[in-house]
Parts: structure tokens; sequence; C-alpha cells
């Protein structure tokens, strides 16, 4: 059993930040690696810590952790070792993976690279791949909101090709395009705090961009993945769609997929007692 506590681990020349926290099966939770801290999850996952010891991690260049100086060291192999260095020191032969959105991707290809050292993967609205037919879908979902008040900026603000140059342009670029990233506006009002309170690092979002953003499409190998797989998703998460979670969960053998109804990129915000109730139920059915 780990203690709960915040350290640091040290991987390829960079110190890194994790908290662990809970009880149960060890469970790692890396942050998306393109920019935000880990202050978006802590504290708001806590009904998982009652069946994981979750130990969240700030990748590379996020939050508390080191941020490398070359921008070409955001790659998906830096931050899978990255993991593995952690999954070391904590003393374990294997371990959970859990992602939201693009940290889904770390996970699954943790899981490819380390395979016998990934235990299970927990899928939050995560995103494997881009092509013609998801970015299509994407598409068509913004614009199914165009009459909101709020679409215009935000929708200049998420197609523009400008990038930040300052961690509080950043924060402002990301706090702009959020509407979109909810099923009810209300809902990210009531939970505005949670994303005002997360740090981001546009030097991990420069990175991320320069190493692998549309560049890694991961179906091809899913059907490599033979650990228990749970991939939920909001019904109306725009950006990582149902039709996305389902081609994740048809590539997955023995995988469960879980809708949360009316939810979109942040269903534990908008739907937590559905949201960790079916959680719950899903991760009964895949061990």
């Amino acid at each position: 059993m780990l203690q709960t506590k915040e350290a640091i681990v040290s991987s390829q020349g960079l110190k890194l930040w994790y908290k662990v926290s809970g009880t149960g099966p060890i469970c790692i939770m890396p942050t998306p690696g393109w920019g935000p801290g880990s202050e978006l999850y802590l504290g708001t996952l806590t009904p998982l810590e009652a069946m994981f010891t979750l130990v969240y991690l700030d990748t590379r260049g996020t939050g508390h952790s080191q941020r490398p100086t070359e921008a070409n060291a955001y790659t998906y192999d830096h931050f899978a070792a990255d993991v593995d260095a952690l999954r070391q020191q904590l003393g374990q032969y294997r371990v959970w993976l859990m992602g939201h959105s693009e940290a889904g991707r770390h996970a699954l290809y943790y899981a490819l690279q380390y395979p016998e050292h990934c235990a299970g993967l927990i899928l939050l609205d995560a995103v494997s791949f881009q092509d013609e037919e998801s970015h299509a879908d994407m598409e068509a979902r913004m614009q199914e909101r165009q009459h909101e008040p709020w679409f215009d900026l935000a929708y200049q603000a998420f197609t523009s090709q400008d990038m930040p140059e300052s961690d509080a342009a950043l924060a402002t670029f990301t706090q702009t395009i959020l509407p979109f990233y909810y099923y009810d506006v209300a809902n990210l009002e009531l939970n505005a705090a949670h994303h005002a309170a997360t740090s981001m690092s546009v030097d991990a979002f420069k990175g991320s961009a320069q190493c692998q953003w549309n560049k890694t499409n991961l179906m091809s190998r899913l059907g490599e993945i033979g650990v228990p797989t749970l991939v939920v998703v909001g019904s109306h998460d725009f950006i990582c769609s149902p039709l996305h979670a389902h081609r994740l969960h048809m590539a997955i053998a023995g995988s469960k997929l879980i809708l949360i109804e009316k939810a979109g990129h942040f269903s534990w915000f908008e739907q937590p007692n559905q949201f960790f109730r079916k959680v719950k139920q899903g991760l009964a059915a895949v061990q």
C-alpha cells in the first residue's frame, strides 16, 4: 500500500512531480501532455480513489514538473518512458493507466510499448487518432452550436493558426474555447474555478505541436492490446466524440464502452453521479 504523498521521479534528465492518493491497485494518471497541469484532476476524481491508488503525474514540462530545454522532447516515446520510470520508482511490476483526452493516447501508447507492465486502461473522453472522418464529425458537432452567443469567438480561436507565446496566452486561449467542451455552458460556469486553477505550459504546447499532433495514429495497433479496458465518453463530446469512442471500443477486444448522457468532454464534471456509477459498474464488468 502506497502512502498519500507528493514526490519527484527522475526520468531522462528531468524531475517530474506526482501525487499519490487512494487505496487499491496502482493507477497512474498522466496529464494530457500539451500544457495543462494535474490541478484539473486533483480533488475532482476522488470517488475513483476508493477503487484505485491514483498516482497523478504532471507530465514533462507541465504543472510542477521540470520543462525540457528542447522542443523535440515531447514525443510519445518520451512520455511512455517517463511513466515507466514512475512505475519502477513505485516498485510495481504492472500498473493501470488512466488518461483523459490526449492523455488517453499516452496510456494506449504505453500499453503498446510496455505491454508486460500494463494491467489495464481507463480511457476518459480519449483520443487515439485523427482522420478525415473524425475531423468531419468534430466540425459538424461544432457547427451544431453556431447559434450559441459564444460561438463566433470560440470558433475563431479554435480554428486560428496563431500559436500562443506565453503561459498566460495559452490559458486565455483554453478559456475562450471551453464552451465547446461542455454539453451545457451552465455546467462550465459551475466548474469554472477548476479550469481557472489549472496551470498551463506554452512550452509543452509548442513541443507537443512540433513532436506529435496529428502524426501518431494508433488505430492499426489497437488490436494488440489485451488488458481490461474501459472506454468512457460524453454523449456530446465534440473533440473525442462517441464516434471516436466507438471505433476505439471496436478495435480493442473485450473493452467496455460507457456513454455518459448529457455530458461533453469533462463528463465527470457535468454528470458526476452518472459518471462514477457507470465507471464502477464498467470496471466490475471488465475485470
